[in-house]
């Protein structure tokens, strides 16, 4: 076998690995996405005990989406108001995220997620809530300065502008707008076939379903049901998007 065909070889090796990781992340990716949709912490919680070891794993796609599976569970333990649960994944979530942003500092992604945890973290309240918050906003301003146009980064921007306290520069109004700039976003990347620079596709159903919310407390009932209808479009399963 000549040099150059041993070179072949090796190249040809590496990309099948490549895929192989790629199709193991995208799997894990979108069975996080229909456990969290349908709304089953028991699906979460199996899945993240059988991808565990990617939490310290040297890819950093691996990392992130194991941080994924931990945030869409802290999301379904904060909704059900399990504290002691939420407060494990969430750990989990921004653990993960230090170690892969100490070798990819520059992942807007990361930090975005890493955001949207300790913002969920945060509204656990006691004694945490103050630095949770105060780390959600520092994290995303990175997120920002990396990619502002990043529709998974103005779509967390909109989760903590919503849902901060009006004192620390909550702003439901914006927030809302924030969602809408977020959905035409994820509308433009699909149009241009742009992905997630971490091989998650995540963020348009709620994008749309956040925009339901807020056309259903301003009362235009039929908004909401168009933007509800959207998100179930994207996620057939979404149950809050069903429930309305």
């Amino acid at each position: 076998m000549t040099f150059f065909a041993r070179v072949l070889g090796v190249i040809a090796v590496a990309l099948c690995a490549q895929a192989a990781l790629a199709q193991d992340v995208a799997t894990v990716a979108a069975r996080a996405q229909t456990a969290y949709f349908a709304g089953s912490a028991a699906e979460l919680i199996k899945l993240g005990d059988t991808v565990g070891t990617w939490a310290k794993s040297a890819n950093t796609r691996e990392q992130y989406a194991y941080a994924f599976v931990q945030f869409r569970l802290l999301q379904l333990s904060v909704i059900a108001k399990r504290k002691d649960d939420a407060s494990k994944s969430g750990d989990a979530c921004v653990g993960t995220l230090d170690a892969l942003l100490k070798r990819e500092p520059k992942s807007a992604e990361g930090h975005a997620l890493q955001s949207a945890c300790f913002g969920y973290l945060a509204n656990l309240g006691g004694f945490a809530a103050i630095r949770n918050g105060s780390r959600s906003g520092k994290t995303m301003e990175a997120a920002l300065a990396l990619e502002p146009r990043n529709p998974r980064v103005v779509l967390v921007d909109g989760f903590g502008v919503y849902f901060r306290p009006k004192f620390v520069g909550g702003d439901k109004a914006k927030g809302c707008q924030r969602f809408a700039e977020a959905a035409a976003g994820f509308e433009a990347a699909r149009s241009t076939g742009v992905p997630s620079s971490m091989g998650i596709d995540w963020g348009a159903a709620e994008a749309h379903y956040w925009i339901g919310r807020c056309a259903k407390d301003a009362g235009d009932a039929a908004g909401a049901r168009r933007a509800f209808d959207k998100a179930l479009g994207i996620a057939p399963d979404f149950v809050a998007a069903k429930r309305g």
